[in-house]
């Protein structure tokens, strides 16, 4: 008999754990839990309960997937296995085929030692993957399944309750889970996204002010700090991390919370997976500062700049849109390159109260001293529209003061003259396209910056 499930995307984990087909035995000697069967399909069955011989210390429940004839093709064994019938019966590998899921409790009850165990039937029995406790389950756009896994951060640093961490997302491709984060990261890194939100809410400008003069992190503040530090790790944006550790203060009265000490653990956490960044982390003296290039305290940051990963597609962008968005580029572009395509990225980002892209050229449309031609765009009654009407700015660095107007935030870029020597242009929304409102000259000598403002051209 085949069971045949109608998906539900992003079930809540706590629906999962109310499976009816399970066996709980946490501290139990003799459970009421009766053995459960149940067939699935290809012939295959479940058969689920307290195991013969089991006991209270983490082996006291079982399940077997197994053949017509009896022989069993795969075993999970905890405190409790629950038949996880939410997500049985999807295909989460794309092979067109449904596969099986359980959960398996190693810790005697705590919702941190549940596990997902994912099988595929196809075309032979094998596990495709584990999951924690937490991890959702849902369907992208075009009907495949992602699995967006929550890996936790730094501990020791914070309460258990508030242990930083950050999301990834995973896909299955050839049997094996993928990481495709960086494909989503425009989304998780943005005010829609609670969690992100929310820890940048934490760090308001009084908040940095106090970790500055060396005020020790409280929970919430350390959280946010590791937090985002390894988010924007696991989205390549190692700039960006290295400003949120660098915010942590020097000193501590806990030696093993200092910030050279608090690199030093962060380094350990992502050196397999991230060598090159963990490299770089090696020496304190590579942790940068934020960008200091600002107009007084009005800017929020300067963004990092757009690396090769950031396409069309990993934007989510249609090929109408990207259509749509080139078009608007080619009539405000200095030049035409022999690809669009290959010469723009394009980041998703917040305007204030619309949503935005960054684009920016690469190649044809930069210049020596390391500029480029650089874009805002806005959404707005379903359309990407230009934010400006003539040739968009040629520009080596570029942010989001905190001011805005009509909704819309301030934009502020830099351009190279020199290497000690750079001009400043602050564009205010005119509710049409953006205006030059304030322009600087700057000179550097050394740390300091001589700031003269001067008329716009």
């Amino acid at each position: 008999m085949v069971v045949i499930l109608s998906p539900v995307p992003a079930l809540r984990a706590q629906d999962d754990l109310a499976g009816k087909v399970s066996c709980h035995r946490a501290m139990v000697e003799d459970p009421q839990n009766q053995p459960h069967t149940k067939k699935l399909w290809d012939g295959y069955e479940i058969s689920l309960g307290p195991a013969r011989n089991g006991g209270v210390d983490g082996d006291g429940c079982t399940a077997a997937i197994y053949t017509v004839g009896g022989h069993v093709v795969f075993r999970t064994t905890g405190f409790g296995v629950i038949f996880d019938e939410n997500h049985t019966g999807q295909d989460f590998d794309g092979d067109g085929k449904p596969e099986v899921v359980f959960l398996t409790d190693t810790g005697g009850g705590a919702h941190c030692c549940w596990a997902y165990t994912v099988i595929s039937l196809f075309p032979k029995p094998h596990g495709l993957f584990d999951a924690p406790f937490g991890t959702r389950f849902e369907k992208d756009k075009l009907g495949k399944m992602l699995i967006r896994e929550n890996i936790p951060g730094l501990s020791g640093l914070t309460t258990s309750a508030n242990r930083p961490g950050a999301e990834k997302v995973f896909r299955v491709s050839q049997g094996k889970l993928v990481d495709t984060t960086l494909e989503f990261c425009p989304r998780i890194l943005s005010p829609n996204n609670v969690a992100f939100d929310q820890e940048q809410r934490v760090l308001t400008p009084e908040k940095i002010k106090q970790l500055a003069a060396g005020l020790e992190p409280d929970d919430d503040t350390a959280s946010a700090l590791l937090s985002l530090a390894l988010q924007h790790t696991f989205c390549g944006q190692f700039d960006r991390a290295l400003y949120y550790l660098n915010l942590w203060p020097e000193a501590n009265k806990y030696p093993g919370a200092t910030r050279k000490n608090v690199v030093a653990a962060f380094r350990e956490s992502v050196k397999e997976e991230y060598p090159d960044f963990a490299e770089r982390l090696s020496s304190l003296s590579a942790v940068a500062t934020a960008p200091t290039r600002s107009s007084g305290e009005r800017i929020g940051w300067w963004l990092n700049d757009l690396n090769a990963r950031e396409t069309f597609p990993a934007a989510g962008l249609s090929a109408a849109e990207q259509k749509e968005i080139i078009g608007q580029v080619k009539d405000t572009s200095f030049d035409a390159p022999d690809s669009w395509e290959s010469e723009l990225r394009v980041r998703r980002i917040s305007l204030g109260e619309a949503d935005g892209l960054i684009i920016r050229g690469t190649q044809r449309l930069c210049g020596g001293t390391g500029n480029c031609e650089t874009w805002v765009f806005r959404h707005s009654s379903g359309k990407w529209l230009n934010l400006f009407e003539q040739e968009a700015p040629i520009v080596s660095g570029f942010g989001f003061e905190q001011e805005a107007a009509g909704g819309i935030k301030n934009f502020l870029v830099s351009a190279n003259s020199s290497t000690t020597r750079e001009s400043r242009i602050s564009f205010k929304f005119d509710g049409k396209a953006y205006r030059q409102s304030e322009c600087y000259e700057v000179w550097v000598d050394g740390a300091a910056e001589n700031i003269e403002k001067l008329p716009c051209k």
